[in-house]
């Protein structure tokens, strides 16, 4: 489907912010992979207008940066891809990028080296973002899956110590619900303890820890508590989006069905932020 006929769909649905998931978008056939690039963001950007909708924080492109395996060569592709992310995130009026933290995994000192190389990779992107009066929100990982191998910033300590120490008010964290769900935290006290450091969100359930096809599905239809969760929102005072990450909620539903479903997802929203 095209991006516009999707903004359309979700406008009529009753969304009004959006997200863009620039990862998504680097699928072949993508008009984001084209010379053609910016025509195609800045048409999404015109068509949000029309819509009287807009864009708040979206996915930037992301990769294993970290990957001592990657060629020279892939790297400068997959670096290219995140720069022209970055520049639509701008160009679509976006405030925050949302990116990954990444692991060294193949060293002895994980944690060290994943500290020292996560830093020199995002210092000039965090002093982009303050270039640009924008924000960039590293996301708490989810390790389960790889276990007995870790991710860095798999935990809200580790994440909140690397983020606070860029000493910038343009780099913050982007809560995954579903990922801290997945790995059994205490999510109230996971949210109290990141407090103003809140820059973004990724709100999505799961049946699964471990199927990538029964994760990223709609809220209340998983094993997130909700009802615990959303009255933290409201007590550390987080005023930014409340997005869905539900990227398999729509996969097996015929398009006859569609905005049916659609309107489900915005009316389940709603309701969530009632119990905040």
């Amino acid at each position: 489907m095209e991006l516009s006929q999707t903004l359309k769909l979700l406008s009529e649905a009753g969304f009004k912010v959006f997200d863009l998931n620039f990862y998504d978008w680097s699928l072949p056939g993508s008009p984001f992979l084209t010379e053609t690039w910016e025509r195609w963001i800045d048409g999404a950007a015109d068509q949000a207008a029309k819509l009287g909708v807009e864009f708040g924080q979206c996915h930037a492109y992301f990769y294993n940066f970290l990957n001592s395996s990657m060629s020279e060569e892939e790297k400068e592709y997959h670096q290219m891809l995140q720069q022209r992310s970055l520049a639509c995130c701008k160009r679509i009026g976006a405030h925050t990028c949302v990116l990954h933290p990444e692991t060294a995994d193949r060293s002895v000192d994980i944690v060290k080296s994943s500290i020292r190389g996560n830093y020199e990779y995002y210092k000039p992107v965090v002093d982009l973002m303050e270039a640009w009066n924008m924000r960039l929100a590293l996301e708490n990982m989810c390790d389960y899956g790889i276990a007995p191998k870790r991710k860095f910033c798999a935990y809200p300590e580790e994440l909140k110590s690397f983020v606070a120490s860029f000493g910038s008010d343009k780099i913050g964290i982007c809560w995954d619900f579903e990922h801290a769900d997945i790995m059994g935290q205490n999510q109230r006290e996971s949210l109290l303890y990141i407090g103003p450091l809140l820059f973004a969100t990724h709100v999505s359930d799961t049946y699964s820890k471990i199927d990538p096809a029964l994760m990223h599905v709609l809220p209340m239809t998983g094993t997130v508590d909700w009802e615990q969760v959303m009255p933290v929102l409201r007590e550390i005072n987080y005023g930014y989006d409340f997005c869905y990450e539900v990227h398999n909620y729509l996969n097996r539903l015929p398009d006859c069905v569609i905005p049916a479903a659609l309107k489900l997802a915005y009316e389940i929203g709603k309701h969530l932020i009632t119990l905040s």
